[in-house]
């Protein structure tokens, strides 16, 4: 597993604990710096690696549906529609099928 993902230093943690604390801590970016920041942070950094990881670990690809759910919360349609037309081409397809997915 990737270290970014702060898995190796959370130890005794929850494993869904991750993304929950991931996306309280964009709360906070977002009010510090702007949904920006807010957005790269979350989508194009964390939810990314989680994303990649849950290829391959099965524990990952069970909390993925979670944590989706948690970003939808955190941001609304338009920022995220927003964000995902701003990235490059091959960037914007792998985001656009993890987070519009029918």
């Amino acid at each position: 597993m990737r270290e970014s993902l702060g898995i190796a230093i959370l130890g005794g943690m929850r494993f869904e604990k991750i993304w929950v604390e991931q996306c309280r801590a964009t709360k906070g970016i977002r009010r510090r710096f702007g949904v920006d920041n807010a957005l790269d942070y979350l989508i194009g950094e964390k939810l990314t690696i989680f994303a990649e990881e849950a290829e391959r670990n099965p524990q990952f690809a069970k909390e993925l549906p979670r944590f989706l759910a948690a970003v939808w919360q955190v941001f609304n349609k338009y920022e995220l529609a927003g964000y995902v037309a701003t990235r490059k081409p091959a960037v914007r397809r792998r985001l656009h099928a993890l987070l519009f997915v029918k």
